[in-house]
């Protein structure tokens, strides 16, 4: 059937309202709010699925930091260690106190505070 041939019969209609009385005014705002409340977690679900989330670029990120870490601590597990140095012989112990010295001798006046305002500044031009 298409539309044009659906026309309402008088006849029943009248049978129906006969029948039946009236139909009652539809209450529209019970409707409204059966609806709201039927449709309220569905779109609470969606309004959360929606909203950006800044922790995600950064939750992607953290498997590769993590296969990092171990590939690091691998590496630094399967590359040999040096031995212990040899313990220095006194020549070579005397040698680095005599570059000590050699170097602090100039200094030393400086860091204590003995040294005087143009001994303080020869020592920046010198340097």
């Amino acid at each position: 059937m298409t539309t044009p041939d659906l026309t309402r019969d008088p006849a029943l209609s009248a049978a129906l309202r006969g029948a039946m009385g009236d139909a009652p005014e539809p209450d529209w705002d019970r409707l409204r709010s059966s609806v709201a409340a039927r449709a309220e977690m569905p779109l609470a679900r969606r309004r959360r699925e929606a909203r950006p989330r800044p922790w995600t670029r950064a939750r992607s990120l953290l498997p590769l930091a993590a296969a990092a870490g171990i590939a690091g601590l691998a590496i630094s597990l399967a590359t040999p260690r040096p031995a212990n140095p040899p313990p220095l012989t006194d020549a070579d112990r005397r040698m680095v106190e005599q570059i000590v010295d050699a170097q602090l001798s100039d200094v030393d006046p400086l860091l204590s505070g003995e040294a005087a305002r143009e001994a303080l500044i020869e020592a920046m031009v010198d340097s």
